[in-house]
């Protein structure tokens, strides 16, 4: 300890600085020499929670920190402050913030740091927007009215602002943007009162979200800048995207339950992006004609999400992505869309539910993954298989290799034979299994029926065809929380399966491992 104490005040004061406020603190039970050496590091980080619900002593304690700082001048570059307004003391802490925020003016502190929280629905105290050094800013809970809108000072340097469960006006609103504009991160999450978001005078923005978790409310419109734009995350909102933008710094888009121009979206330039997800995203769906493709061009896009948009129900989409890692479809439709890659090792996964889906269009689009690692969940689905081309010896060739095929099966043994036969004429999958491990009776009638027709291969149930071309079919099971499977007879199965009781415990894990015939 004596050599750390024998180390220049200026390296000491570094240590303490990456320190949290807490450890800082407990540095004064090393020696006597460390007390109070805590009390004069550069940054001071304060949090409520940490007094676990005494009030008054943490107020005192900051309190107290602050004249300390400030009676013997010491240099104070940061300070953090998380306090919520909703007890007995809540006039007090109004009364206090009051007092610290222009002492943190006074002492020149660079940044500053203010979470500030309510459940009752508290008007926003109107210091806040005085601190001049205040970079970061999360208000949660609060009514920002009117009264607040003259003393708004924070253009030097907000750069992070997180509003939730704010009910805001506008013109306060457009107050804020219009006076900090060197806001870097914006978040907006269940606030009330908001119609429409510009942001085009944020020239730093990098971060931007919007979520409201009541579709009822009236959408907000929401206008960005697409330049310094990194990430773009959006629920229930508006979004107006300018024809042909470039939005060249983006590197993750997430659209859910949004409303847009799906031309003005598929026509601007996302060179750097690498995830984009849409989901519920049934407003797409004006001003983009399906009697061609539309080519869409992501050079840098790695991670592809397109959950349950019947916007683009009617498109023909091309991806033009050469490095796709990951592709993800669910949805009661079968989409048209295929890929232009270089990846030699990426994974797509379709999850098809209620609805009845056309073999063709099926066998089309998995001929348009082949190139992938391909996982089929069907759900609830009644398969239409129409007109398949096929050869003399029964099957449309080449049928696509798959990974796995997962089924439900609330249906009879006829039936659900027929619709393996009929998936089994553009479709090897590796490995099947069923939709929902915990359900317990139809994860019954799947195992038996998956045996019956598999295992015992009775004749009546598989075309000739398939159980020429199935070399090896065998049933592995594991335990939710195994890693390994292991090949098991069925009564291994049903035993195993058969100590579990109620709907929400998680059953055995159960597949079948198929073994195909390589044709050419």
């Amino acid at each position: 300890m004596n050599r750390i104490s024998d180390l220049p005040n200026d390296i000491l004061q570094i240590i303490l600085y990456f320190l949290s406020q807490k450890d800082a603190v407990r540095t004064s039970i090393l020696s006597k020499s460390w007390r109070y050496r805590w009390r004069t590091r550069p940054n001071l980080d304060f949090s409520e929670a940490t007094f676990k619900g005494k009030k008054q002593e943490f107020l005192s304690f900051v309190d107290n920190t602050l004249q300390q700082y400030r009676d013997r001048r010491l240099c104070l570059d940061e300070f953090h402050l998380r306090i919520s307004l909703d007890d007995c003391l809540k006039h007090k802490s109004v009364s206090l913030l009051e007092k610290w925020i222009p002492i943190l003016t006074t002492m020149g502190v660079k940044e500053s740091r203010l979470s500030i929280s309510t459940v009752d629905r508290n008007d926003m105290p109107s210091v806040v927007f005085r601190a001049e050094s205040l970079q970061q800013l999360y208000v949660e809970g609060f009514d920002m009215g009117r009264d607040a809108v003259p003393t708004i000072k924070l253009s030097k340097h907000l750069k992070k602002l997180h509003l939730r469960r704010v009910h805001i006006e506008e013109k306060i609103f457009r107050k804020i943007l219009s006076s900090c504009s060197l806001i870097e991160t914006m978040h907006v999450e269940e606030c009330g009162g908001l119609r429409n978001i510009k942001t085009n005078n944020l020239r730093r923005l990098k971060d931007f979200s919007f979520e409201r978790n009541n579709e009822e409310d009236e959408r907000c419109s929401i206008e960005i800048y697409p330049a310094s734009l990194e990430t773009i995350k959006i629920r229930f909102g508006n979004i107006s995207f300018d024809k042909g933008a470039e939005f060249r710094n983006l590197v993750d888009l997430d659209l859910r339950n949004v409303e847009s121009s799906r031309a003005r979206l598929f026509s601007c330039e996302f060179p750097s992006l690498r995830r984009l997800t849409l989901s519920d995203c049934d407003g797409l769906n004006e001003e983009l004609s399906s009697d061609r493709p539309r080519w869409c061009r992501f050079p840098s896009l790695e991670f592809l999400k397109i959950l349950n948009c019947d916007g683009l129900k009617d498109i023909q989409l091309v991806i033009d992505a050469p490095n796709i890692l990951n592709f993800e479809y669910r949805g009661n439709f079968i989409p048209s869309i295929s890929f232009v890659t270089n990846s030699r090792e990426w994974k797509s996964k379709i999850d098809l539910y209620k609805s009845s889906l056309s073999l063709p269009k099926l066998d089309e689009l998995l001929k348009s993954l082949s190139q992938s690692e391909i996982s089929l969940m069907i759900d609830n689905t009644n398969i239409i298989r129409e007109n398949i081309p096929v050869q003399d010896n029964g099957y449309n060739k080449p049928v696509v290799v798959m990974e796995s095929l997962n089924m439900n099966c609330g249906c009879s043994l006829s039936y659900f034979s027929s619709i393996l036969n009929c998936l089994f004429c553009i479709c090897r999958p590796r490995n099947m299994g069923y939709c929902n491990n915990y359900d317990g009776g139809s994860v019954m009638q799947f195992v038996g029926f998956m045996w019956r027709i598999l295992i015992e291969r009775e004749s009546y149930q598989l075309s000739q065809l398939v159980l020429r071309d199935l070399e090896e079919a065998r049933m592995e099971i594991k335990e939710w929380y195994e890693e390994e499977w292991h090949q098991a007879p069925l009564s291994e199965f049903v035993i195993s399966h058969g100590r579990r009781e109620g709907y929400f415990t998680p059953k055995c894990q159960t597949r079948f491992t198929l073994k195909w015939r390589e044709t050419a």
